[in-house]
Protein backbone atom coordinates (compact mmCIF):
# COMPACT_ATOMS: atom_id res chain seq x y z
CA UNK A 1 0.00 0.00 0.00
CA UNK A 2 2.47 2.40 1.15
CA UNK A 3 4.63 1.76 -2.61
CA UNK A 4 1.43 2.16 -4.39
CA UNK A 5 0.62 5.27 -2.29
CA UNK A 6 4.47 7.02 -3.24
CA UNK A 7 4.16 5.99 -6.88
CA UNK A 8 0.43 7.73 -7.11
CA UNK A 9 2.29 10.74 -5.39
CA UNK A 10 4.77 10.66 -7.57
CA UNK A 11 2.66 10.36 -10.82
CA UNK A 12 0.84 13.24 -9.90
CA UNK A 13 3.77 15.61 -9.10
CA UNK A 14 4.84 15.00 -12.08
CA UNK A 15 1.51 16.08 -13.75
CA UNK A 16 1.48 18.89 -11.78
CA UNK A 17 4.75 20.07 -12.70
CA UNK A 18 4.38 19.21 -16.16
CA UNK A 19 1.17 21.11 -16.16
CA UNK A 20 2.86 24.11 -14.78
CA UNK A 21 5.72 23.94 -17.25
CA UNK A 22 3.19 23.72 -20.06
CA UNK A 23 1.65 27.15 -18.61
CA UNK A 24 3.96 28.53 -18.35
CA UNK A 25 5.55 28.57 -21.79
CA UNK A 26 2.26 29.60 -23.05
CA UNK A 27 2.31 32.72 -20.86
CA UNK A 28 3.27 36.09 -21.99
CA UNK A 29 6.11 37.58 -20.74
CA UNK A 30 7.34 41.41 -20.12
CA UNK A 31 7.50 42.68 -24.05
CA UNK A 32 5.73 39.73 -25.21
CA UNK A 33 2.93 41.19 -24.40
CA UNK A 34 3.30 44.40 -26.89
CA UNK A 35 2.66 43.95 -30.39
CA UNK A 36 5.53 45.38 -32.51
CA UNK A 37 5.32 48.38 -34.64
CA UNK A 38 8.25 49.37 -36.90
CA UNK A 39 8.05 53.20 -38.05
CA UNK A 40 10.36 54.78 -40.55
CA UNK A 41 10.88 58.37 -38.89
CA UNK A 42 11.93 61.51 -41.37
CA UNK A 43 14.44 63.22 -39.85
CA UNK A 44 12.91 66.49 -38.25
CA UNK A 45 9.32 65.60 -39.07
CA UNK A 46 6.64 65.38 -36.45
CA UNK A 47 5.86 61.75 -36.05
CA UNK A 48 9.85 61.92 -35.54
CA UNK A 49 9.30 63.79 -32.19
CA UNK A 50 5.81 62.62 -31.17
CA UNK A 51 7.05 58.65 -31.15
CA UNK A 52 10.30 59.75 -29.54
CA UNK A 53 8.22 61.45 -26.36
CA UNK A 54 5.43 58.67 -26.34
CA UNK A 55 8.25 55.76 -26.11
CA UNK A 56 9.91 57.69 -23.05
CA UNK A 57 6.41 58.65 -21.57
CA UNK A 58 5.71 54.92 -21.97
CA UNK A 59 2.33 56.48 -23.77
CA UNK A 60 2.97 53.28 -26.67
CA UNK A 61 3.16 50.50 -23.89
CA UNK A 62 0.04 51.84 -22.07
CA UNK A 63 -1.38 51.03 -26.04
CA UNK A 64 0.22 47.42 -26.16
CA UNK A 65 2.73 48.63 -28.95
CA UNK A 66 6.18 48.47 -28.95
CA UNK A 67 7.42 51.24 -31.09
CA UNK A 68 10.50 50.33 -33.02
CA UNK A 69 11.71 53.83 -34.82
CA UNK A 70 14.62 54.23 -37.60
CA UNK A 71 15.66 57.76 -38.75
CA UNK A 72 16.24 58.54 -42.62
CA UNK A 73 16.96 61.91 -43.42
CA UNK A 74 15.14 62.19 -46.95
CA UNK A 75 11.32 60.88 -47.28
CA UNK A 76 11.91 58.67 -50.57
CA UNK A 77 13.65 56.44 -47.94
CA UNK A 78 11.00 56.29 -45.43
CA UNK A 79 8.78 55.06 -48.22
CA UNK A 80 11.13 52.69 -49.61
CA UNK A 81 11.38 50.84 -46.41
CA UNK A 82 7.80 50.23 -46.32
CA UNK A 83 7.54 49.28 -49.64
CA UNK A 84 10.36 46.68 -48.78
CA UNK A 85 8.81 45.71 -45.86
CA UNK A 86 11.87 46.78 -43.38
CA UNK A 87 8.96 49.18 -41.42
CA UNK A 88 5.26 49.20 -41.53
CA UNK A 89 4.58 52.94 -41.20
CA UNK A 90 5.87 56.35 -42.26
CA UNK A 91 5.38 59.73 -42.97
CA UNK A 92 4.72 61.35 -45.99
CA UNK A 93 4.18 64.74 -47.34
CA UNK A 94 1.14 65.84 -49.87
CA UNK A 95 3.47 66.88 -52.71
CA UNK A 96 5.59 63.39 -51.91
CA UNK A 97 2.77 61.80 -51.94
CA UNK A 98 0.74 62.49 -55.35
CA UNK A 99 4.14 61.90 -57.10
CA UNK A 100 4.63 58.49 -55.59
CA UNK A 101 1.29 57.20 -56.23
CA UNK A 102 1.30 59.20 -60.11
CA UNK A 103 4.70 57.56 -60.72
CA UNK A 104 3.57 54.01 -59.17
CA UNK A 105 -0.11 53.79 -60.43
CA UNK A 106 -0.53 50.38 -61.32
CA UNK A 107 2.31 49.02 -58.93
CA UNK A 108 1.43 50.82 -55.83
CA UNK A 109 1.31 49.03 -52.97
CA UNK A 110 0.66 52.09 -50.20
CA UNK A 111 -2.30 53.91 -48.88
CA UNK A 112 -2.57 56.65 -46.07
CA UNK A 113 -4.47 55.24 -43.17
CA UNK A 114 -4.44 58.75 -40.98
CA UNK A 115 -3.79 62.95 -41.45
CA UNK A 116 -0.62 63.68 -39.77
CA UNK A 117 -0.37 67.49 -39.73
CA UNK A 118 -0.79 70.83 -41.66
CA UNK A 119 -0.11 74.18 -41.11
CA UNK A 120 0.36 77.45 -42.76
CA UNK A 121 3.97 78.99 -41.11
CA UNK A 122 3.35 82.04 -39.34
CA UNK A 123 7.21 83.02 -40.44
CA UNK A 124 9.75 82.42 -42.93
CA UNK A 125 8.18 82.94 -46.40
CA UNK A 126 9.72 84.15 -49.75
CA UNK A 127 13.18 85.38 -49.26
CA UNK A 128 15.29 87.11 -52.19
CA UNK A 129 18.80 88.06 -52.59
CA UNK A 130 19.34 91.96 -51.32
CA UNK A 131 19.92 93.28 -55.24
CA UNK A 132 16.07 92.10 -55.69
CA UNK A 133 14.10 92.83 -53.38
CA UNK A 134 12.94 96.29 -54.53
CA UNK A 135 13.07 94.94 -58.03
CA UNK A 136 11.42 91.08 -57.59
CA UNK A 137 9.90 91.45 -61.60
CA UNK A 138 14.07 91.39 -61.87
CA UNK A 139 13.89 87.52 -60.60
CA UNK A 140 13.22 86.76 -64.15
CA UNK A 141 16.31 84.99 -65.97
CA UNK A 142 17.69 85.45 -62.49
CA UNK A 143 20.54 82.92 -60.52
CA UNK A 144 17.89 81.33 -59.59
CA UNK A 145 15.51 79.55 -57.51
CA UNK A 146 16.83 77.05 -54.34
CA UNK A 147 15.20 73.65 -55.15
CA UNK A 148 14.92 70.20 -54.04
CA UNK A 149 13.90 68.40 -57.29
CA UNK A 150 11.03 66.03 -56.50
CA UNK A 151 10.27 67.68 -53.26
CA UNK A 152 7.32 70.24 -51.99
CA UNK A 153 9.98 73.22 -52.98
CA UNK A 154 9.39 72.78 -56.48
CA UNK A 155 5.59 73.29 -55.45
CA UNK A 156 6.25 76.16 -53.16
CA UNK A 157 7.90 78.06 -55.58
CA UNK A 158 5.66 77.58 -58.44
CA UNK A 159 3.49 79.69 -55.58
CA UNK A 160 5.58 82.13 -55.32
CA UNK A 161 6.23 83.06 -58.70
CA UNK A 162 2.64 82.93 -59.40
CA UNK A 163 2.13 85.15 -56.51
CA UNK A 164 4.46 88.08 -57.87
CA UNK A 165 3.21 87.28 -61.61
CA UNK A 166 6.70 86.05 -62.99
CA UNK A 167 7.11 84.34 -66.32
CA UNK A 168 7.14 80.66 -65.16
CA UNK A 169 9.21 80.09 -67.73
CA UNK A 170 12.14 82.10 -67.23
CA UNK A 171 12.53 81.19 -63.63
CA UNK A 172 15.67 79.06 -63.25
CA UNK A 173 16.58 76.05 -60.80
CA UNK A 174 19.58 75.98 -58.55
CA UNK A 175 19.62 72.25 -57.09
CA UNK A 176 20.29 71.66 -53.53
CA UNK A 177 20.46 68.52 -51.71
CA UNK A 178 20.06 69.92 -48.06
CA UNK A 179 19.61 72.70 -46.01
CA UNK A 180 23.50 73.52 -45.27
CA UNK A 181 23.92 73.49 -49.05
CA UNK A 182 20.88 76.16 -49.58
CA UNK A 183 22.23 78.73 -47.24
CA UNK A 184 25.98 78.24 -49.21
CA UNK A 185 24.44 79.39 -52.52
CA UNK A 186 22.60 81.85 -50.64
CA UNK A 187 25.64 82.64 -49.16
CA UNK A 188 27.93 82.77 -52.44
CA UNK A 189 25.40 84.58 -54.66
CA UNK A 190 25.05 81.53 -56.77
CA UNK A 191 20.99 81.79 -56.29
CA UNK A 192 18.30 84.67 -56.05
CA UNK A 193 14.92 83.59 -54.37
CA UNK A 194 14.31 80.64 -52.06
CA UNK A 195 11.01 80.01 -50.18
CA UNK A 196 12.02 79.10 -46.59
CA UNK A 197 9.79 78.36 -43.61
CA UNK A 198 10.14 77.80 -39.78
CA UNK A 199 13.55 78.32 -38.54
CA UNK A 200 15.40 78.00 -41.65
CA UNK A 201 13.86 81.34 -42.85
CA UNK A 202 16.16 82.97 -40.01
CA UNK A 203 19.06 81.26 -41.69
CA UNK A 204 18.91 83.40 -44.74
CA UNK A 205 17.84 86.34 -42.90
CA UNK A 206 21.67 86.48 -41.23
CA UNK A 207 22.93 85.93 -44.75
CA UNK A 208 21.36 89.24 -45.22
CA UNK A 209 18.34 88.08 -47.59
CA UNK A 210 14.65 90.21 -47.94
CA UNK A 211 12.00 88.95 -46.81
CA UNK A 212 9.13 89.75 -49.46
CA UNK A 213 6.28 87.82 -49.35
CA UNK A 214 4.54 85.52 -46.03
CA UNK A 215 3.55 81.85 -45.95
CA UNK A 216 -0.23 83.13 -46.02
CA UNK A 217 0.86 85.55 -48.95
CA UNK A 218 1.93 82.99 -51.03
CA UNK A 219 -0.76 80.43 -50.24
CA UNK A 220 1.54 77.66 -48.79
CA UNK A 221 -0.29 75.22 -46.99
CA UNK A 222 1.32 71.99 -46.23
CA UNK A 223 -0.12 68.26 -45.04
CA UNK A 224 1.68 65.30 -44.17
CA UNK A 225 0.01 61.95 -43.92
CA UNK A 226 0.72 58.55 -42.17
CA UNK A 227 1.16 55.40 -44.83
CA UNK A 228 1.39 51.79 -44.81
CA UNK A 229 0.89 49.28 -47.18
CA UNK A 230 -2.57 47.94 -48.16
CA UNK A 231 -2.11 44.20 -46.76
CA UNK A 232 -0.51 45.68 -43.37
CA UNK A 233 -3.58 48.27 -42.66
CA UNK A 234 -5.92 44.91 -43.93
CA UNK A 235 -4.82 42.69 -41.24
CA UNK A 236 -3.32 45.57 -38.86
CA UNK A 237 -5.80 47.54 -38.59
CA UNK A 238 -6.79 47.27 -34.58
CA UNK A 239 -3.06 47.61 -34.19
CA UNK A 240 -2.80 50.83 -36.40
CA UNK A 241 -6.07 52.25 -34.88
CA UNK A 242 -3.82 52.16 -31.41
CA UNK A 243 -1.24 53.78 -32.94
CA UNK A 244 -2.43 56.83 -33.76
CA UNK A 245 -4.15 57.08 -30.58
CA UNK A 246 -0.76 56.75 -28.79
CA UNK A 247 0.64 59.42 -31.06
CA UNK A 248 -2.77 61.35 -30.29
CA UNK A 249 -1.79 61.59 -26.45
CA UNK A 250 2.21 62.17 -27.27
CA UNK A 251 0.84 65.08 -29.27
CA UNK A 252 -1.18 66.16 -25.96
CA UNK A 253 1.49 65.49 -23.89
CA UNK A 254 3.80 67.83 -26.25
CA UNK A 255 1.38 70.65 -25.88
CA UNK A 256 0.50 70.75 -22.77
CA UNK A 257 4.55 70.21 -21.49
CA UNK A 258 6.29 71.80 -24.56
CA UNK A 259 9.32 73.17 -22.32
CA UNK A 260 10.02 70.30 -20.84
CA UNK A 261 9.56 68.38 -24.74
CA UNK A 262 11.78 71.16 -26.41
CA UNK A 263 14.41 70.40 -24.26
CA UNK A 264 14.18 66.23 -24.33
CA UNK A 265 13.83 66.64 -28.20
CA UNK A 266 17.13 69.17 -28.49
CA UNK A 267 19.14 66.58 -26.40
CA UNK A 268 18.23 63.98 -28.02
CA UNK A 269 18.15 65.12 -32.06
CA UNK A 270 20.06 68.25 -32.01
CA UNK A 271 17.68 71.17 -33.12
CA UNK A 272 17.64 73.72 -30.87
CA UNK A 273 14.98 74.03 -28.23
CA UNK A 274 13.66 77.24 -29.71
CA UNK A 275 13.59 76.41 -33.18
CA UNK A 276 11.70 73.24 -32.01
CA UNK A 277 8.96 75.05 -30.01
CA UNK A 278 8.88 77.74 -33.19
CA UNK A 279 8.57 74.40 -35.81
CA UNK A 280 6.00 72.86 -33.97
CA UNK A 281 3.68 75.37 -32.85
CA UNK A 282 2.53 75.95 -36.26
CA UNK A 283 1.22 72.90 -37.06
CA UNK A 284 -2.34 71.84 -36.68
CA UNK A 285 -1.72 67.78 -35.75
CA UNK A 286 -4.96 66.04 -35.60
CA UNK A 287 -5.74 61.96 -36.70
CA UNK A 288 -8.42 61.14 -38.47
CA UNK A 289 -9.12 61.66 -42.29
CA UNK A 290 -10.79 64.87 -42.70
CA UNK A 291 -12.43 65.68 -46.30
CA UNK A 292 -10.13 69.18 -46.11
CA UNK A 293 -6.82 67.04 -46.30
CA UNK A 294 -8.58 64.74 -49.01
CA UNK A 295 -9.70 67.92 -51.00
CA UNK A 296 -5.69 69.09 -50.30
CA UNK A 297 -4.02 66.47 -51.37
CA UNK A 298 -6.42 66.26 -54.97
CA UNK A 299 -5.01 69.96 -55.26
CA UNK A 300 -1.69 69.20 -54.83
CA UNK A 301 -1.87 66.42 -57.34
CA UNK A 302 -4.58 68.19 -60.13
CA UNK A 303 -0.85 70.52 -60.61
CA UNK A 304 1.62 68.20 -60.08
CA UNK A 305 0.00 66.15 -63.14
CA UNK A 306 -0.12 69.74 -65.21
CA UNK A 307 3.37 70.07 -64.81
CA UNK A 308 3.97 66.49 -65.88
CA UNK A 309 5.46 65.16 -62.63
CA UNK A 310 3.73 61.64 -63.97
CA UNK A 311 1.88 60.63 -67.24
CA UNK A 312 -1.88 59.71 -66.34
CA UNK A 313 -4.44 61.40 -63.92
CA UNK A 314 -5.93 59.52 -61.16
CA UNK A 315 -7.90 59.85 -58.48
CA UNK A 316 -5.80 60.14 -55.39
CA UNK A 317 -9.02 59.40 -53.00
CA UNK A 318 -8.34 55.67 -53.99
CA UNK A 319 -5.26 55.39 -52.08
CA UNK A 320 -6.92 55.50 -48.51
CA UNK A 321 -7.92 52.81 -46.18
CA UNK A 322 -9.96 54.06 -43.45
CA UNK A 323 -10.55 51.45 -41.28
CA UNK A 324 -8.04 52.11 -38.39
CA UNK A 325 -9.05 55.68 -38.22
CA UNK A 326 -12.51 54.35 -38.09
CA UNK A 327 -11.81 52.41 -34.89
CA UNK A 328 -9.75 55.29 -33.39
CA UNK A 329 -11.46 58.20 -33.83
CA UNK A 330 -15.13 58.10 -35.88
CA UNK A 331 -15.92 61.36 -35.53
CA UNK A 332 -12.81 62.44 -37.65
CA UNK A 333 -13.23 60.55 -40.71
CA UNK A 334 -15.33 62.68 -42.91
CA UNK A 335 -13.26 62.37 -46.10
CA UNK A 336 -15.07 60.94 -49.49
CA UNK A 337 -13.06 58.03 -50.09
CA UNK A 338 -13.87 55.83 -53.14
CA UNK A 339 -15.14 53.41 -51.41
CA UNK A 340 -14.54 50.10 -53.42
CA UNK A 341 -10.67 50.44 -51.95
CA UNK A 342 -11.74 50.66 -48.50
Amino acid sequence: MNIKKIILSAILALSTTALAACSNSAAPTGNGELKTLRVANMTGQPDQYADYIGIEQGIFKKYGIDVQTTEFVAGINTVDSIVTGTADTGILADFAAVNRFGNTLHANTLVIFSDLASGVSTNGGLYVAPKYADNLKALNDSEGWITQIGTVIEYFNWQAQTYLGLDISKQKVVQTDSNMTSLALAKNGDASAVVATGAQGKRYEEQGWKLVASPKDIGIDVSSYLITTKDFAEKNSELLANYIKALDESVAYINSHLDESAEKIAARFGIEAEDFKSNWTQLTIKFGLSEEAAAHLSSVKDWAFANGKFPEDYNIRQFYNDKAAKVAFPERVTARLLTAYN
